[in-house]
């Protein structure tokens, strides 16, 4: 960003100089125009200018060219899709925020109001769900498992991508400090904007909540010998139809 000042007007030019996030770049401009196009006080568009700006610079930062792997991004896009469209309604962004562990593999992806949720993200056709740790539906409270069944599609369809979700759940936030925290957060799970993550776009096919109570099936620490400390296994889909709660 670079500023000049004459008696007249102040100017102030944004340039791009990493055309791999070229697509941020355009994103941000078009957010510019939109946040000022309904001004009524010309000598407010500066302010309001640089505010924006400050608001996005922590987006903007180069990239390390470490990508998430395929299972990384779908993911992600999972917890963000549960933020987005259910956990922020429920409880509101900031608490929503806050129950967020990320990367914390030993908690639940999100722990909030006495409860929990875990989130997992399928291909359209699989049959049954991975869990990746003995803790991950292990808990003395009831929670939530959910699912969301995600198609592959390409990369010129209007779907879902992890860029455009976390642009969209950033301005969704009214808060500077949420959208700090939010931020940080995708940051700690291996992501930061790049046009490669534009050809990894899907379509949500279906999502289901199933209620974990003390009758779900799943394995947990005392169920194992203790000498067994870690183990991976699949939950059949069709097998957990009846835990099925409305979302």
């Amino acid at each position: 960003m670079n500023q000049y000042d004459n008696q007249q007007y102040k100017t102030i030019r944004f340039s791009l100089t990493d055309e791999e996030i070229s697509g941020l770049f355009f994103t941000f401009c078009e957010d510019l125009i939109e946040q000022t196009s309904t001004l009524k006080d010309a000598g407010g568009g500066y302010n309001a200018i640089v505010v924006r700006f400050h608001q996005w610079k922590k987006m903007f930062i180069t990239s390390k060219k470490v990508f998430l792997n395929e299972n990384q991004i779908m993911g992600l896009i999972g917890e963000l899709l549960f933020l987005k469209e259910q956990l922020i309604g429920r409880i509101g962004a900031y608490e929503a925020l806050r129950s967020w562990s990320g990367q914390e593999l030993t908690h639940k992806d999100f722990s909030y109001n006495d409860t929990w949720t875990e989130v997992k993200a399928v291909r359209r056709n699989a049959e049954a769900v991975r869990i990746s740790s003995l803790e991950q539906l292990d808990s003395e409270v009831d929670g939530e498992l959910t699912v969301y069944a995600l198609e592959k599609m390409s990369s010129e369809y209007n779907g879902i991508t992890l860029n455009k979700l976390v642009v969209e759940i950033r301005n969704m936030l009214a808060d500077s400090d949420d959208r700090d925290l939010f931020m940080s957060k995708v940051a700690l799970q291996g992501y930061e904007y790049h046009n490669y993550y534009d050809d990894f776009v899907y379509e949500k096919i279906y999502r289901k909540n199933y209620s974990v109570t003390k009758d779900f099936p799943r394995l947990t620490p005392k169920d194992v010998p203790k000498s067994v400390v870690k183990a991976i296994y699949d939950i059949q889909l069709n097998e957990i139809a009846e835990f099925e709660v409305e979302s």
